[in-house]
């Protein structure tokens, strides 16, 4: 695979680090990926939309270690501001940020299939 692949919300990395190169390993996670975050990305967006701040919370944390796993920018901290400050935050604040964590993750899922699509298949 080529480690010199561009990207905007994985650090790519990571995974190749963390697979120490094994092709078949890098695939595993790829697809653990894509397996798991757009079903949690449509959960947080429910949970946004009914102005559920505890499922919000549950969702990221859920979420969470993938996310460090695959280097997502920028998205950990606003994460963390979620997890421990989702009941004092104003709304639209924490809607902000909620929003902001999903254009990342779409960004981030799509990327993901491009690089499966373009290195694996």
């Amino acid at each position: 695979m080529n480690k010199e692949r561009n990207t905007t919300f994985i650090n790519l990395d990571n995974v190749i680090s963390i697979s120490r190169g094994n092709t078949n390993r890098m695939i595993k996670y790829l697809n653990q990926f894509q397996e798991l975050i757009p079903e949690r990305l449509q959960q947080l967006k429910k949970a946004l939309d009914n102005n559920d701040r505890k499922q919000i919370r549950q969702v990221l944390h859920k979420m969470s270690p993938q996310l460090q796993f695959f280097g997502i920018q920028d998205i950990i901290k606003p994460i963390q501001r979620l997890e421990f400050e989702y009941d004092t935050m104003s709304f639209l604040e924490l809607e902000a940020l909620g929003n902001d964590i999903i254009y990342k993750l779409e960004g981030a899922t799509k990327e993901v299939s491009q690089i499966i699509e373009s290195h694996f298949e």
